[in-house]
């Protein structure tokens, strides 16, 4: 019983595991499309944005100064003549400058100056007062001993009628304007009046005009600046007065110096928002029209030297046209431009369906994704900046008029690019979307269309088997056999089979496939250093039997570096027959157990018959010295800067399979059963790809296939099909994309390699 539960147990436990997977990788899908879907997105967008939007604005070219006009313009319609701009904005400067600063007048602090003088004088009355008691005296004496000094508050006790003058003043000079900022016209004139009246002045601001416009309630008028003194010389002024008319004594004057500074507030502001509308007000006033052109009239002869008014009046001209175009049109423009970025995209979408459809395997790699958008990208870019620059270095040139520029934009870049990065059939269909974009490009032109589609697929198709930078060039010959050919019969259709013309615009397509050779041998080491992408090129570079990698596996792990090359023509020959790279299962194979040169000699390939390190270990230990050549793989192949491809390759040859040899022996060992297999496996992950499949699988059975006894065909394919068998039934092929059928196409491309290494040999008789 017990024993039935434990196994219902386990069978739950599997269902809830294998849901959970099953729910994992539902989210990897889900995650991936998300993925997919904002780089198509933003792919689009791109595409929008670099489009060449048609104007149908169709107007003259505009002379320089100083020219000689080619031609006679008539007005065709009634236009103002526009002021220059250098012109209109000096004359909007001195509208501005011409606004004189706002200041308003708060009469409430004049009321509320006044209330304080009267509190402050019935105070002194009630203090003075005899029948005032003493107590409320002594209260009122410390209240304004608060606000002024002893002296000045006995002084005035002695003598009150200071304070009606100082009430008068205070009054006079708050109705004319205290002003809180002090105007001055420059740096020098400011410490002047410092030193003149020994104050910092620390409110300032430059103005140099005389008036300003002082705005009181509802009312405004234009006053002098000096008529708005500042606080400090609004006393000095106050104080000399009273010294001239009233011909006050010092103490008096100290007193009332002191009661003033401490009474009054200005109560002139600058309003610094208001004069900015009033100044923005008249600029806006001056107007740019300086005069009108009737339709019909005479704007520049034919022969005649273009003048500065000449030249503002076509100026005037073209933008009369261009807005009265754009204003009637706008509907008709939007409506076309709509519709060729429509054009554009539908055939972007369908290429990310191919992708889609026929390269599942790019779906879950993003950096390939965004490396494909970036190539599409580029290109784009690279035409519509050669649509721009290329027509005008021809421009102006009536030798060279006959030519086509459109021959010279490298339209082939992306082509190939994708052939070499990822695959011909996917540059192919670049291709055609480059074409569609090039061709309504240039107003549906179905010439160029095929121009760039020809050439393009020429282009890749020549760079098909680049495995060698010096290959590139292979690309010009056929290209510029295909745009030459071309060239001629758009000529011939054309009815224009000038000797001159048709030379030149061949001079252009031969120097298109230099230029789009050149630029794609530039570009592609860039995309496969930023995106992490490993070509051919790179591979044949890493499979040089000369690598210092190589070389020290030779030497220190000989019978490791055989096994190695063994696997990569197993490995290679599996690879032709499943669509799968046979040049980079080749090198990845040479290389992926350069971890045993670490410790070689704990490597059975690599010992001695009759010495064997491993009976001196644990079976745990030894499991873990044979699993740990994947992490010093990896280290090796970082130290050496191996490709990615070839280090992912390292990393998953054997998966997470168990080292079994030595699980089992551990099994023998323990007679209470407590190992755990987790502790003999190799630490993954599991192949990725269907090259490290293959490389796992080859490597497996060329391991395997030297202890059998005999070498018949028959043993040999029952061999790799168990093999094959076991690491399908271990999970060990569940996450790369290989068939069943690709299974079987493996094993027939094993045999002939694996007979090849048994074959039967004769045996020479030994001399007696």
């Amino acid at each position: 019983m017990a024993k039935n539960s434990g196994t219902k147990t386990s069978l739950k436990d599997t269902t809830s595991i294998t849901i959970i997977r099953i729910g994992r990788r539902a989210f990897r899908m889900s995650r991936h499309t998300v993925s997919a879907l904002t780089i198509l997105l933003l792919t689009i967008l791109a595409v929008v944005l670099i489009f060449p939007y048609a104007s149908t604005v169709q107007v003259f070219q505009l002379p320089k100064e100083g020219e000689v006009s080619k031609e006679t313009i008539i007005a065709p319609v009634t236009f103002d003549v526009l002021k220059p701009s250098d012109d209109l904005e000096k004359q909007r400067k001195e509208a501005m400058n011409d606004v004189l600063e706002v200041l308003d007048h708060d009469s409430d602090i004049q009321r509320r100056v006044r209330e304080k003088f009267v509190a402050l004088r019935d105070m002194l009355l009630r203090i003075n007062d005899r029948q005032t008691p003493d107590s409320v005296r002594t209260l009122l004496e410390g209240r304004l001993r608060t606000e002024l000094s002893e002296n000045t508050v006995h002084t005035l006790l002695r003598r009150p009628y200071l304070l009606d003058d100082a009430m008068f003043q205070a009054e006079q000079a708050l109705e004319n304007g205290i002003s809180s900022v002090l105007l001055v016209s420059d740096e020098e004139q400011l410490e002047q009046l410092r030193e003149d009246y020994n104050a910092p002045f620390d409110s300032y601001l430059f103005y140099d005009k005389q008036f300003v416009t002082l705005r009181r309630d509802s009312a405004e008028a234009t006053v002098k600046v000096s008529d708005l003194p500042v606080k400090e010389i609004a006393l000095e002024n106050i104080i000399e007065t009273l010294k001239v008319e009233r011909m006050f004594d010092q103490e008096a004057l100290n007193s009332l110096y002191e009661l003033l500074d401490s009474y009054i507030i200005p109560n002139v502001t600058v309003n610094g928002e208001e004069t900015a509308v009033r100044r923005q007000k008249a600029s806006q006033a001056v107007l740019g029209i300086r005069g009108k052109v009737i339709k019909d009239a005479e704007i520049v002869r034919k022969h005649q030297v273009v003048t500065p008014e000449i030249l503002g009046k076509l100026r005037s001209l073209h933008k009369a046209l261009e807005s009265r175009e754009h204003g009637g049109e706008i509907q008709r423009v939007l409506s076309s431009n709509v519709g060729k970025v429509l054009l554009v995209i539908i055939p972007l979408i369908f290429m990310a369906l191919y992708v889609k459809v026929f390269h599942p395997e790019m779906m879950a790699n993003r950096n390939r994704l965004i490396a494909l958008s970036c190539i599409l990208i580029v290109q784009l870019g690279l035409i519509r900046i050669a649509l721009l620059l290329i027509p005008r270095l021809f421009e102006g040139n009536a030798e060279i008029t006959s030519l086509a520029p459109e021959f010279l934009v490298p339209t082939a870049v992306g082509s190939i690019l994708v052939t070499i990065l990822f695959d011909i059939k996917l540059s192919f269909v670049m291709t055609l979307f480059v074409s569609i974009f090039f061709g309504v490009s240039l107003g549906f032109n179905h010439a160029f269309f095929l121009f760039a589609l020809l050439g393009g697929l020429t282009a890749g198709f020549s760079t098909r088997n680049i495995r060698y930078r010096w290959d590139f060039f292979r690309a010009i010959p056929p290209v510029a056999v295909v745009y030459g050919l071309y060239i001629f019969l758009w000529h011939m259709v054309a009815y224009n089979l000038a000797p001159m013309a048709v030379l030149q615009n061949l001079g252009l397509g031969v120097l298109n496939c230099i230029l789009t050779t050149f630029l794609a041998m530039m570009t592609v080491t860039i995309f496969e250093n930023v995106f992490d992408i490993t070509t051919d090129m790179t591979l044949v570079e890493f499979s040089d039997m000369n690598h210092p990698l190589l070389k020290r596996l030779s030497i220190e792990a000989a019978g490791t570096y055989n096994h190695s090359v063994l696997v990569a023509n197993l490995a290679e020959s599996a690879a032709a027959r499943v669509d799968a790279n046979p040049l980079l299962v080749r090198v990845a194979s040479y290389y992926h157990d350069v971890g045993k040169i670490a410790k070689p000699g704990y490597f059975v390939e690599n010992q001695k018959v009759d010495k064997n390190i491993h009976n001196k270990l644990s079976p745990s230990m030894s499991a873990l010295i044979i699993s740990s050549h994947v992490k010093e793989g990896l280290e090796f192949a970082k130290k050496h800067k191996l490709p990615s491809a070839i280090q992912s390759a390292i990393a998953e040859h054997h998966g997470t399979s168990t080292v079994s040899f030595f699980y089992e022996k551990a099994l023998e060992q323990d007679p209470h059963k407590q190992v755990q297999e987790k502790d003999f496996c190799y630490p993954g992950p599991r192949p990725q790809t269907r090259e490290n499949a293959i490389i796992m699988l080859a490597d497996s059975v060329e391991a395997a296939s030297r202890s059998i006894a005999t070498s018949s065909p028959k043993l040999l394919r029952e061999l790799v099909k168990k093999i094959i068998h076991d690491k399908f039934a271990s999970s060990q092929l569940d996450e790369c994309n290989l068939t069943f059928q690709d299974l079987d196409k493996i094993i027939e491309g094993f045999m002939p390699v694996l007979q090849g290494i048994f074959h039967t040999r004769i045996e020479y008789p030994s001399k007696k």
